[in-house]
């Protein structure tokens, strides 16, 4: 009767320890895939590419240089979803009809970014405009009801600026504006700095000219990648130590497009 009782005695406890365990490896499951919700990852959303239409004299002769792509950047982090530019839009034609209907449209292949997040269900809570000038806000009036940050500075020039630079028929629709307060903060070279999440993951700077921003981001494994607001391609001052200039056509090509995530290590 002692070895049933200790047999018994045995069963009862083993139940509530295989559920104990049971639980504590969801738990910890459940908190792996909240710690990778919470990691920054971000994606080169292609949405129209251009080609210059000009030959460039180069070491071995004359050549025509690479497309140009419009590239909005997807970035998730902490639980946040939001857009650094747009790229081209939805009615990036009527656009540029409005103001400049005698221009040549080189443009191609456009693929507004909500149409693609659209597709897997994306939706976005703000957007961060880099520059103000059409190549970089067309689809900001697809997203009417998102809120935009923009530096002051670009704000001011915005009220200036005229085609073909900054386009107003892009404006017509009210825009939900917040200014980026930057802080007196260097980061890098730049004398100030605004950590949007305040882990030093996501860094925005103020660029020389017409309010444009510039955009760090530092992945978990310590790739830290930078994209000028301003330009759609890489220029020869935006070599930075340690640092992947995200405007360099190689780089974009190697990271690939939407749906592609670029994560750090072991996400």
């Amino acid at each position: 009767m002692s070895g049933e009782r200790v047999r018994h005695s045995s069963l009862r406890i083993g139940a509530p320890l295989m559920l104990v365990i049971g639980l504590a490896v969801s738990l910890f499951g459940f908190v792996e895939i909240a710690s990778a919700e919470q990691e920054l990852r971000f994606s080169l959303v292609r949405t129209a590419q251009s080609d210059s239409g000009d030959f460039l004299l180069g070491r071995n002769g004359w050549h025509e240089p690479p497309p140009t792509q419009h590239i909005a950047i997807l970035i998730e982090h902490r639980g946040s979803r939001l857009l650094f530019g747009t790229g081209l839009g939805r009615q990036i034609d009527a656009q540029l009809d409005a103001e400049l209907p005698w221009r040549t449209k080189r443009y191609a292949n456009v693929r507004p970014v909500r149409d693609q997040l659209e597709e897997d269900g994306l939706e976005i809570d703000r957007i961060v405009l880099g520059c103000v000038r059409w190549e970089h806000v067309s689809g900001l009036a697809d997203y009417p009801e998102v809120p935009v940050l923009a530096s002051a500075d670009s704000l001011s020039y915005l009220k200036v600026a005229t085609p073909p630079a900054v386009l107003p028929s892009q404006f017509r629709h009210p825009v939900r504006w917040q200014s980026l307060e930057f802080q007196a903060s260097p980061y890098r070279e730049h004398r100030h700095s605004l950590d949007l999440f305040g882990d030093g993951q996501v860094v925005l700077v103020p660029l020389d000219g017409h309010g444009a921003v510039g955009l760090f981001l530092t992945l978990a494994d310590g790739r830290r990648f930078f994209f000028r607001g301003d330009r759609l391609e890489r220029d020869a001052g935006d070599a930075l130590e340690n640092v992947i200039a995200l405007q360099d056509a190689n780089t974009q090509a190697s990271l690939g497009f939407y749906p592609r995530w670029v994560e750090g290590a072991g996400q």
